[in-house]
């Protein structure tokens, strides 16, 4: 495993104070709009493409079969006992 060096931690506390500078310089209400009219762009997207409205074709009954049947089966072969120390 690596260990920070020095420099390790000065190139992290350089980065944090420019994303922290770049943050305070952000124009909430731009973000906020950004942020709704992304959602918007997917959520529409979604439905153009996922079509959700669709009738949904049920699979057929030897499908299902296959899906519920058991996987395999569990032995007890009997109770364990600890070994005796002598």
């Amino acid at each position: 495993m690596h260990m920070p060096t020095a420099a390790d931690w000065s190139k992290l506390v350089d980065t944090a104070t420019r994303v922290r500078a770049r943050l305070a310089s952000l124009d909430i209400g731009q973000v906020a709009t950004r942020t709704v009219g992304g959602a918007v762009i997917l959520t529409t997207s979604f439905l153009i493409v996922a079509n959700p409205h669709a009738a949904a074709t049920p699979d057929p009954s030897a499908v299902v079969a296959a899906r519920i049947a058991p996987v395999g089966t569990v032995q007890i072969a009997g109770p364990m006992t600890a070994p005796t120390i002598r």
